[in-house]
């Protein structure tokens, strides 16, 4: 008898969101590596974690699909690239669908890539999903970039910067920007770490960032709600 899993059943509750985390779900072959090296170049501009699950080498598959259940329900979203009729992906997305977590497909149109769809079940079932489509890698570039900029995090992001260095020189502004940057990637896809890990790893950072700079910026990030700072002896920054 199959057992239907049920909201109650599942390792982790949407409650346990985190806020910067989208989740990728593309095909291994081809289409992945695309994914990989836009998402390294998001990196410097936005303070998203973009998370890829991959198969490692002594991980068997029931182990992996419930790593990939775990980083489906703890993302703030999810995007799907649904090229080749994948049917991990087709799966992946039918769990975030079942699960209420925000969700966007995208599609090839490239000529290759509409070969190897070409009559694909799954394709069929996802096409009366809303698709955003590319043919070059410049075009998926710039949709991922519009998603990226139009994130709720990213929205808050940017209005913290505004409000609390308006008053800077260009030049200061873009130094604000990067350090704010670095410490929310700093909380990795856990969204969680370490303080003085933080700190330890900025103070020897190429841009010679100052003790007290980096405490006052964990410290406005803190205020903005864009992280939470505990104090104490096992202090630890997370994402909010």
């Amino acid at each position: 008898m199959t057992k239907i899993l049920r909201k109650r059943d599942l390792p982790i509750a949407r409650d346990a969101e985190i806020p910067n985390q989208v989740f990728l779900g593309v095909p291994y072959k081809n289409i992945r590596p695309k994914y990989e090296s836009i998402v390294d170049s998001l990196r410097k501009s936005y303070p998203l974690v973009f998370v890829i699950v991959g198969r490692g080498g002594n991980q068997d598959a029931q182990d992996l699909l419930a790593v990939i259940k775990r980083r489906i329900l703890s993302s703030s979203y999810a995007i799907f690239d649904a090229t080749g009729g994948n049917a991990n992906v087709s799966l992946e997305y039918g769990f975030a669908e079942a699960n209420d977590v925000p969700r966007v497909l995208y599609l090839s149109t490239h000529k290759a890539a509409r070969r190897a769809s070409k009559d694909s079940p799954i394709i069929a079932d996802l096409a009366g999903k809303t698709q955003n489509r590319y043919a070059q890698e410049n075009r998926l570039k710039d949709l991922l970039a519009q998603f990226a900029k139009d994130h709720p995090y990213t929205k808050r992001f940017e209005k913290f910067l505004v409000s609390s260095f308006k008053n800077r020189s260009k030049g200061k502004k873009k130094r604000a920007r990067s350090l704010s940057l670095k410490i929310v990637h700093a909380l990795g896809v856990d969204g969680k770490a370490r303080r003085s890990d933080i700190v330890q790893n900025l103070l020897v950072d190429v841009a010679r960032y100052r003790r007290s700079e980096i405490d006052d910026m964990i410290r406005r990030l803190h205020n903005a709600e864009l992280v939470s700072s505990v104090q104490g002896p096992y202090s630890t920054v997370t994402v909010v």
